[in-house]
């Protein structure tokens, strides 16, 4: 009888972990134009995960691949390490999904939630379908400058991800503003600015208040900064007592990482 009450339960607990098991590949995620990257991280001196890194670009790499990044139940654990593995899914060199392991704890984190996993899978796969990859950066003054690049980018077929800059604001400058009867709160700042920026302007904007040094030590101001076109900066007029920043243009940034083997 204990045995038969034992042997329920082992098959109960079996068909519950089985349930729980999910592959980061799966049918709804995944087409032929679908690749898929290990990448230890690059900050760690130690070197300790790079047995980890991977590619898979074609369909046999992932269909191989599809048991090895099966990960288990929730887990309670949420410690995170540094310096773990991201698990990159790729396409149009563009990241569609993301996970991130850490060895140490045998878990994996996806959506900000923890589950089992064992990373020495990966070494199965890095095995098989290694990776040497470095990152690349590079500045670009302005969008038009960055479009005559862009297509060499996306043909050079080294590069596994770009990402690319974010063109939505020319640049930002920050307005001081006295702590006083109109302006007793940083929403009251908000309130005061807003109207006066849409008017100068039809392309997106924000402000916003950040915890910065200035606002944490002085308390008797509020400085904000303001984010978008400089013609916002040019031709916005304030009242005497408040205090305009210097425009700091956008620096535009790519950030591209290349296969090396």
């Amino acid at each position: 009888m204990i045995k038969q009450i034992a042997l329920g339960f082992f098959i109960a607990i079996s068909s519950f972990s089985t349930a729980q098991v999910t592959s980061m590949i799966n049918k709804e995620n995944t087409d032929s134009s679908t690749k898929v990257y290990g990448f230890s991280s690059l900050n760690d001196k130690t070197k300790a995960y790079e047995k980890y890194n991977f590619l898979l670009e074609n369909t046999a790499a992932v269909e191989f691949s599809k048991p090895l990044l099966e990960y288990g139940y929730q887990s309670s654990n949420m410690q995170a390490q540094e310096n773990g593995v991201m698990i990159y899914m790729v396409k149009d060199k563009k990241i569609v999904d993301q996970w991130f392991i850490n060895p140490t704890f045998y878990n994996v984190f996806h959506d900000g939630i923890a589950y089992s996993y064992d990373a020495d899978k990966l070494g199965v796969i890095a095995e098989k379908y290694p990776l040497l990859y470095k990152e690349d950066k590079r500045t670009f003054v302005s969008e038009k400058e960055y479009k005559k690049q862009r297509d060499n980018f996306f043909k050079d077929p080294y590069n596994l991800i770009i990402t690319e800059p974010d063109f939505t604001y020319q640049g930002y400058f920050d307005i001081q503003f006295p702590k006083n009867e109109q302006f007793k709160t940083v929403e009251d700042v908000q309130n005061y600015l807003k109207p006066i920026v849409e008017k100068l302007t039809k392309k997106k904007f924000d402000i916003s208040y950040g915890i910065t040094e200035k606002n944490i030590l002085d308390r008797n101001q509020f400085t904000l900064s303001v984010a978008g076109d400089e013609n916002i900066y040019k031709k916005i007029k304030l009242q005497p007592e408040l205090t305009k920043g210097e425009w700091i243009p956008t620096v535009y940034e790519v950030t591209i990482y290349r296969k090396m083997n």
